[in-house]
């Protein structure tokens, strides 16, 4: 459908209100479209909303129960909601339709690690790149979670990993900067967390580690 084409060019160029008018132009015309309706509700999430999200994940779901990537994002909303559980309602939904769906897997690992679990959240990634070895978001989430366990060496073998697949990865250079600080290699670190902005200059937490490593003489 070519609205929900022209949707998610806007989508891609964070032009999040354009794409928002693209995607209910594409529901308007065709209201029996899941993808327009899944779509929809990303943006949404996106502006911040997550709760006006759900029902167009909802709608989604109910026009096509096996529609993965719908349970994954209405997860991640209800994540962004602060409602764990359900959210992980929503990625076993997605793993129980897809066992190797690599976003279900992603997320359910990020939820595990947020609470805590970082064995479940090694496993639920590993599990993942098993089928999907180039998934370079699974290597990075990898990485954190080795960086969090202190199991620095394996955290760097990770980002290099998922450098190796998209050298373009601004959230790996992020997170790379980040294990370099741990390893206690400022300039190596610091170069990392230029060019991610370069890369993305409004990327989340990394002007902040910049200037954090330059306070401390880095």
């Amino acid at each position: 459908m070519r609205a929900v084409a022209r949707g998610n060019q806007l989508l891609d160029r964070g032009d999040l209100e354009g794409a928002r008018k693209a995607f209910e132009a594409a529901v308007a015309t065709d209201p029996d479209y899941a993808p327009a309706w899944n779509n929809l509700g990303v943006v949404v999430d996106r502006g911040g909303r997550p709760l006006d999200a759900l029902p167009h994940f909802n709608h989604a779901i109910k026009l096509s129960p096996s529609f993965v990537d719908a349970w994954c994002n209405k997860g991640v909303a209800l994540l962004h909601l602060d409602r764990p559980s359900r959210a992980e309602e929503c990625f076993q939904s997605a793993l129980q339709v897809d066992p190797g769906s690599e976003v279900a897997l992603l997320n359910l690992g990020v939820l595990r690690a947020r609470r805590g679990d970082l064995r479940g959240a090694t496993d639920a990634f590993a599990l993942g790149l098993r089928d999907n070895p180039d998934y370079a978001a699974l290597w990075v989430n990898l990485g954190t979670v080795f960086l969090e366990s202190k199991e620095v060496g394996r955290a760097l073998q990770c980002v290099n990993a998922a450098l190796g697949r998209r050298p373009d990865y601004p959230e790996a250079w992020l997170q790379k900067g980040r294990i370099l600080v741990a390893s206690g290699k400022p300039d190596d670190a610091r170069f990392c967390f230029e060019r991610a902005l370069q890369m993305r200059p409004t990327l989340a937490g990394a002007r902040e580690a910049l200037a954090a490593l330059r306070r401390s003489g880095g």
